[in-house]
């Protein structure tokens, strides 16, 4: 046996392998003629062959967006230039955002009023002038009247009071405010310790024993009486000037001045129109006011100054 190549098997004798090929071989047949060569295109620098613009293929941005920002764009009108900006419209200034001055206004004639009343404040004295305030407790009136006082006359004011520690003492400006035992050596003692050194001195013996009282009326030359504008204060104001009347002082009651101050809430108010006419019958003037908290104020203010004013009108007076 024999293989292909022509060697020999293991039987030893060599045979030629059969020859399948067919005779003749059949022509090609050309199924598509022959194209022609294409022309060589060029590289850009990078080697990428350049595709002109003709045979490109529009990606899908440029499909579904529009042509390329590259290509030219149709002619515009150039747009109109944007108008000048307009100045503001002034801002009206409100009379919030002008600068302010504290003024107080004064009721009643306002600032002709109190430069009158000032002027009787600030009458001459002759002499040293002793006031003895009386009645129930006023609220400070008493420190009040001797603060205005000391503020509009060119010199100190003395205020001696039984209330609050004795020998203690508190100066506010030109006013001396002094506690004395609520006895009537002691206040004798300061009434003397105080001549020649004080030209004014209120001596307030509001709610401090009757002996005490009649020793500040002994040596006062002006009352000062105080009480709530209340049917008590008035019962007790109008008792108050029959005691001085029986106690020979007539002169010092027709003189006194009579001070109102707002009722406590326990008490029955007395309207203004009946309480000042009955005591401006018994004594000098009569008047009300307000609470001393509220003294500060410009009405306020204004009424304590025409107390001072009727307090200086006894100091032209004297003699």
């Amino acid at each position: 046996m024999a293989y292909s190549d022509g060697t020999a098997g293991a039987g030893g004798t060599a045979q030629a392998a059969p020859d399948y090929s067919p005779a003749v071989w059949p022509e090609p047949v050309a199924l598509l003629p022959p194209l022609p060569p294409l022309p060589p295109r060029p590289l850009d620098p990078l080697g990428t062959v350049l595709i002109p613009p003709a045979e490109r293929r529009p990606s899908t941005r440029e499909s579904a967006v529009g042509p390329s920002s590259a290509a030219p764009l149709p002619f515009l009108p150039p747009s109109p230039p944007a108008p000048a900006a307009l100045p503001a419209p002034p801002v009206p200034r409100l009379d919030s955002d002008r600068p302010r001055t504290l003024r107080l206004a004064l009721p009643g004639g306002g600032e002709a009023r109190r430069r009158r009343l000032l002027d009787r404040v600030r009458a001459p004295l002759r002499t040293r002038h002793r006031i003895a305030v009386l009645g129930g407790p006023a609220d400070g009136a008493a420190a009040l009247l001797g603060a205005l006082l000391a503020e509009h006359r060119a010199h100190p004011v003395l205020v001696l009071t039984t209330a609050g520690p004795a020998g203690s003492e508190c100066r506010t400006g030109g006013r001396v405010l002094r506690s004395v035992r609520p006895d009537p050596a002691a206040l004798r003692e300061a009434l003397g310790e105080a001549d020649g050194h004080y030209p004014v001195i209120l001596a307030d013996t509001t709610g401090a024993p009757a002996e005490v009282r009649l020793a500040a009326v002994e040596h006062a030359d002006r009352l000062l009486l105080c009480a709530p504008a209340s049917a008590t204060g008035a019962r007790t104001a109008d008792a108050l000037l029959d005691h001085l009347a029986a106690l020979g002082h007539h002169g010092l009651a027709r003189g006194a001045v009579a001070a109102f101050t707002p009722a406590p809430p326990t008490d029955r108010p007395v309207a203004d129109r009946d309480l000042l006419p009955h005591f401006r019958t018994r004594c000098r003037a009569a008047l009300t006011l307000p609470a001393a908290p509220a003294a500060l104020r410009a009405r306020a203010r204004l009424d304590y100054l025409e107390l001072a004013a009727l307090i200086g009108d006894g100091m032209a007076e004297h003699r």
